[in-house]
């Protein structure tokens, strides 16, 4: 797999969305931190069938397989932070060893994101805000295109009450523009190749130029995944894939909701 890794990086840069595509599927599943908060066990045949159904041209596979989730008691929480999570990553295996091909793993990335987005609307903190509970905006800087990763991250913020917006390829106008007219508790960026790292580092830079370093910025993706990237990125005041100990970095563990902050 890190081999994988390896190869998928050097080509990110020169094969555009191509090679993004299935780099999203093997990175995603490393992407958030198992918080605890879903302790029960992955059921091997509901991941193998969930694999199955995504990989499908057709839909009708996954409408089959809804029945035996809701029977079997997975909950929304553990199908997007467990099972989304790990057919993800089986898809990412799959294409490294030429199991999977190309087209499967980008239509299993798509419907996983498809599910995702359906089964995160009860989770109430959007991007509109929750005018009692903190907010944070999410980065992918210009160049990055792994949306599933920030997608699973984005799901999991809001359901731990956090008021979410969420930018790609953003700007430094837009961005001025941005916070000119929300206000937000903490920023988190997410960078998954080596070849980021630069634009990783001035983006850090500008944001905390243009807030007066007011505002805590966390960095995390899979460009982090062993750690040795880490203290690449000094101004930022954490560099982690664990959302939980990034919130907690930013001031804002230990609470769903803050009265008088993150209005958006």
């Amino acid at each position: 797999m890190h081999d994988g890794l390896q190869r998928d990086r050097a080509g990110i840069a020169g094969e555009g969305p191509v090679a993004v595509s299935h780099f999203a599927a093997e990175v995603v599943a490393r992407l958030t931190a198992r918080d605890g908060a879903t302790h029960a066990p992955l059921r091997e045949d509901l991941v193998r069938r969930l694999l199955v159904a995504v990989r499908s041209m057709d839909r009708a596979p996954f409408e089959l397989l809804k029945p035996e989730l809701r029977r079997a008691r997975v909950s929304r929480v553990a199908l997007a932070e467990l099972y989304i999570p790990e057919v993800a990553r089986r898809l990412g295996q799959g294409w490294h060893e030429d199991e999977c091909t190309f087209a499967e793993v980008t239509i299993g990335t798509a419907r996983l994101q498809a599910i995702l987005r359906d089964i995160a609307t009860s989770w109430s903190a959007d991007e509109g805000g929750m005018r009692d509970g903190p907010a944070v905006l999410v980065l992918l800087p210009p160049g990055e295109q792994h949306t599933l990763g920030a997608m699973v991250a984005v799901a999991k913020l809001r359901r731990l009450g956090v008021s979410v917006c969420l930018r790609m390829s953003t700007g430094p106008a837009e961005l001025r523009e941005l916070f000119g007219k929300r206000r937000f508790d903490a920023i988190m960026i997410s960078l998954a190749h080596a070849e980021m790292l630069e634009v990783g580092r001035k983006l850090v830079k500008t944001l905390k130029d243009m807030t007066g370093g007011r505002i805590p910025v966390a960095m995390g993706g899979a460009l982090f995944l062993d750690g040795t990237e880490a203290a690449s990125i000094p101004e930022a005041d954490i560099v982690t894939n664990d959302i939980e100990a990034a919130l907690q970095a930013c001031g804002l563990g230990g609470s769903r909701r803050r009265p008088g902050r993150g209005r958006a």
